[in-house]
């Protein structure tokens, strides 16, 4: 097609180039290549016109086949052939020598032979393909920049006793950072109070929050879910993970795939091999036919069949596309060198902390103490979750609703962001069990030691005077060791 002009000289650029437009929310790429679009169609319409007047061969409708007393071919071609000229010119300027030369002079040589029709095909071809290019080039760079778009444009810093809001590129090493629940976590650093639960995955690919709380380190891009975080910045700007991770990509990127450099091997050697071919045509049908202007069409045939250039043009925009894809799903590829592997590969090894897992959280097993069974365990469980937005709440309250449990309303509920949640439950909502415990305790004291060996089923409060066993609230906790320590 015409010169790559979509295409980035540097992936560099392509994935972590900053632009003011993208900082104040960029405009959508169909917008920003509307002028392409507007010029295709314009030139795409004036083909058409010419060729359906010139199709009815009516005499009265031979004069709207001119304007300004020129073809309407010849303008389209003039018309879309000048952005093709103007790109094959500043190519030239800087010492590039590419397939857009061969196009400008197909172009150029039809509309002298006066082979207006052809000369306009060739350029609406070119430019369909450079729609298509920018197209293509356009969406994955909003997929793979979008990925990287993780640093919130603000951040909540405390000076001087006083909260106030800074651009992120102000925030310095020791700052105070209040990170609010669902927003982004601005800088790297460790929590000075607060608890909450934060979606690592961004980075990590851990598809279950990890709880934090004082003095655990959290990162630029993270997502704090549930309560409200302070946070004293170790590192900002260039320094943080999330900026290295995208540094590191961008090198990779910046090196170019084995397949890449042969099409630009190919895109140098197109244009003297076409320009040979269409040589040698002309000198043969000079000999063959006894004179030049036989050859001429011949030539041009070349010329115009040559134009397309599809592999110089669709390797680096595959590649592209293909990046962007992978990166809409969540993919970062280090970089088309690492892509064009993947067609090699057979095997995969995983070299990864934990578990392997395609992110869906499911139950494993339910072990419970007397006087609890498993159900009865799930259930109570399931109880005092049914309120929480927490991942692992959910799947308890999803299960149980599988197992077509009956979950009533807890009487009380309090979160603890990063630790679980605690529930007041009444006796008769939990069952049995919860009332015969009840009663037991009304008739005496429990043991020191009964209390620890129930650990993980509902702990026993207070039993509020004068109340019967059956009506006295139950406080239910579910979370992790502190929690439980705590309460």
């Amino acid at each position: 097609m015409a010169s790559m002009h979509y295409v980035p000289e540097s992936a560099r650029e392509f994935i972590s180039q900053q632009t003011a437009d993208q900082r104040a929310g960029r405009q959508s790429f169909h917008y920003r290549s509307a002028p392409i679009y507007l010029l295709t169609a314009v030139v795409g319409l004036l083909l058409l016109a010419d060729f359906v007047i010139g199709l009815v061969d009516n005499p009265q409708w031979a004069s709207y086949r001119t304007l300004f007393g020129f073809r309407l071919a010849l303008l389209s071609a003039v018309l879309g052939g000048s952005r093709i000229l103007y790109q094959t010119l500043e190519n030239l300027f800087e010492g590039r020598i590419g397939a857009d030369l061969a196009l400008t002079i197909a172009a150029l040589a039809a509309i002298i032979l006066g082979e207006y029709e052809t000369a306009a095909l060739v350029v609406f071809i070119a430019l369909c393909g450079e729609s298509i290019e920018g197209y293509t080039v356009d969406r994955a760079q909003n997929a793979i920049r979008g990925i990287f778009n993780l640093c919130p444009p603000v951040a909540h810093v405390i000076r001087n006793n006083r909260e106030i809001d800074l651009p992120v590129s102000e925030v310095i090493v020791g700052d105070e950072v209040i990170v609010r629940p669902g927003e982004r976590i601005p800088v790297d650093g460790r929590v000075t109070a607060g608890s909450s639960a934060v979606d690592q995955s961004a980075l990590t690919g851990e598809s279950v929050p990890i709880d934090k709380t004082l003095g655990d380190e959290v990162f630029t891009g993270t997502l704090n879910q549930y309560g409200s975080l302070n946070v004293r910045a170790e590192k900002v700007g260039e320094q943080t993970t999330l900026a290295q991770v995208i540094r590191l990509v961008a090198e990779a990127a910046e090196r170019k795939a084995p397949l890449e450099r042969t099409a630009d091997r190919l895109a140098r050697l197109f244009l003297p091999a076409v320009l040979g071919l269409a040589v040698l045509t002309l000198l043969g049908w000079r000999l063959y036919a006894g004179e030049w202007s036989a050859g001429f069409k011949p030539a041009l045939g070349v010329l115009v069949v040559a134009c397309p250039c599809p592999l110089i043009l669709a390797t680096p925009t595959a590649i592209m596309a293909a990046m962007a894809w992978l990166a809409r799903t969540g993919v970062v590829v280090k970089g088309s060198v690492a892509l064009e592997r993947l067609a090699q590969v057979d095997t995969f090894a995983f070299d990864k902390t934990g578990t392997l897992t395609a992110g869906d959280l499911k139950l494993g097993d339910v072990h419970a103490l007397p006087p609890l069974d498993a159900n009865e365990l799930l259930r109570t469980a399931a109880i005092a979750e049914r309120r929480s937005e927490h991942l692992l709440a959910r799947l308890i309250v999803k299960e149980a609703d599988r197992r077509k449990m009956v979950l009533p309303g807890a009487s009380e509920f309090t979160a603890h962001p990063g630790a679980g949640v605690v529930a007041k439950v009444r006796a008769t909502v939990l069952g049995p069990w919860a009332i015969d415990e009840a009663a037991s305790h009304a008739g005496g004291p429990a043991s020191a030691a009964e209390t620890p060996k129930r650990a993980d089923a509902p702990t026993r409060k207070a039993e509020q005077a004068g109340e019967p066993p059956h009506e006295q609230m139950r406080t239910v906790i579910v979370g992790n060791r502190r929690l439980i320590e705590a309460e």
